[in-house]
């Protein structure tokens, strides 16, 4: 079980990036890949980038800005193909399942994304909003689009405009937890109650961060992600 009340890690706070670095944290996809994979399936095409030539980089403040759209299934297309291409980069393991997932079930998944992303958008508690996406027992509920890909959604469904308190969560940052406040993590399957907790701890870390800075500048949560997930510590 997390400890919520673990104290934030020195070495975590001493690496802290900024929310500059977090918000121009770009990932290349392959564009001309996407293009195909979707038109293959008869899945509604990608814009933007994505829906370009060749090799594109794509930012968190990218993705964020197509959360601050108004959360219809035609938007939530777009901003699932951009928060799973992100996750995925260029080499994009198993697209083909995870867009044969989404085809198989396009109108009832593009339904699931818009109403999680109200959720989001709406405040609702962090469990609900990642239960709407994942089963009780961790279990994506739009196949091939698992828990961690569930949380990159949900990150970026918030837009640009407020602190994010929907944190990713993926098998890298549960790895790196282990030491400080989650002895036995999972890699994968989070329980909602489990993500709820995780991100509340996050969003403590970032609070005693920025009383560590005596005020000089207040700390994203997801500042604390990314350094969780550039972490390096001993394997265990």
């Amino acid at each position: 079980m997390i400890n919520e009340f673990a104290e934030l890690p020195d070495d975590v706070f001493t690496e802290l990036p900024g929310p500059s670095p977090v918000m121009n944290h770009a990932v290349y996809v392959d564009a001309d890949r996407w293009k195909r994979e979707l038109a293959a399936r008869g899945l509604p095409i990608a814009h933007g980038k994505l829906g370009g030539i060749g090799r594109a980089s794509i930012a968190r403040k990218e993705i964020f800005d197509l959360g601050d759209q108004t959360p219809t299934p035609a938007n939530a297309f777009q901003l699932f193909y951009y928060s799973l291409a992100w996750g995925l980069g260029t080499r994009a393991p198993r697209l083909h399942q995870r867009l044969d997932g989404l085809a198989a079930h396009q109108e009832k998944a593009g339904h699931q994304l818009a109403s999680a992303w109200t959720l989001v958008q709406d405040g609702a508690p962090l469990r609900d909003a990642y239960r709407s996406l994942t089963t009780d027992r961790g279990a994506g509920r739009i196949p091939w689009f698992g828990p961690a890909f569930s949380t990159k959604f949900l990150y970026f469904a918030q837009g640009s405009s407020i602190d994010p308190k929907h944190l990713i969560l993926d098998q890298v940052v549960s790895k790196n937890l282990r030491m400080d406040a989650w002895p036995q993590a999972p890699t994968a399957g989070w329980w909602p109650e489990t993500y709820e907790r995780y991100c509340k701890l996050l969003g403590r870390w970032a609070d005693q961060a920025a009383e560590r800075l005596n005020g000089a500048r207040p700390v994203r949560a997801d500042e604390i992600e990314m350094t969780l997930f550039r972490r390096q510590r001993p394997s265990l």
